[in-house]
């Protein structure tokens, strides 16, 4: 059964993982970047698959791809990624969200909630209309949160998931840059709705988090 500790970490699989197949049967890793999100992956992945599978990962540096995360091989923890709809093998153009978190809204915002911890991303631009007053022209104040995916599937069905919970995201079909895949951008510009969202989802990754709460800090909201 998946439950709401499931739900996220199958959201930051969705954004960062991979499972493969070797000669010892299948690996599941779960990485990103080792200069801002060590202190994710000791807490948090840490944390969340000692909830849902009770045993201890411990993430190391993986040089070879300059990233930092975990490596699982136990079968029963790959068993029940698979069994719930999750691919073997190059995954991004196909990943999707489980149909069991699909038909639980109550999954909603733990998905998403890993999904953007590993795979989102907030900024801050400037205002250029030109009704905008000096300050707003010249500091980064207005707050976009963002989630790109070649996956039109996850696109779609995550937007959906948004509205159910009323946050209304856009969504942006991307020519291919570095690929043959399109790539789909769901995005929300509104202070109030980026304040909504942090509300709502409540991300855990800290590299997120400081950027959030400096903007708050800041009194640009």
């Amino acid at each position: 059964m998946v439950d709401k500790y499931f739900a996220e970490l199958l959201g930051a699989f969705a954004g960062d993982g991979w499972m493969s197949k070797g000669n010892s049967g299948i690996s599941l890793f779960l990485t990103g970047n080792p200069n801002n999100e060590k202190n994710y992956y000791d807490n948090r992945i840490s944390f969340l698959f000692n909830k849902v599978f009770h045993i201890s990962v411990h993430p190391r540096d993986f040089y070879y791809w300059g990233t930092y995360g975990v490596c699982v091989g136990k079968k029963s923890v790959t068993n029940e990624f698979i069994f719930v709809g999750m691919i073997v093998g190059k995954k991004a153009h196909k990943v999707t969200v489980p149909s069991s978190i699909v038909s639980n809204p109550k999954l909603y915002t733990s998905f998403i909630r890993g999904l953007f911890d590993t795979d989102g991303c907030i900024s801050f631009k400037k205002s250029y209309n030109k009704n905008a007053s000096k300050w707003q022209k010249t500091v980064r104040h207005k707050p976009i949160i963002t989630f790109v995916t070649v996956s039109k599937k996850l696109a779609v069905c995550v937007r959906e998931m948004f509205l159910s919970i009323g946050l209304e995201f856009a969504i942006r079909k991307q020519p291919p840059c570095n690929g043959n895949y399109y790539s789909y951008e769901l995005r929300i510009e509104s202070k109030k709705k980026a304040k909504r969202f942090f509300s709502i989802i409540k991300p855990k990754n800290s590299k997120h988090l400081r950027k959030f709460t400096v903007w708050l800090a800041q009194g640009f909201y």
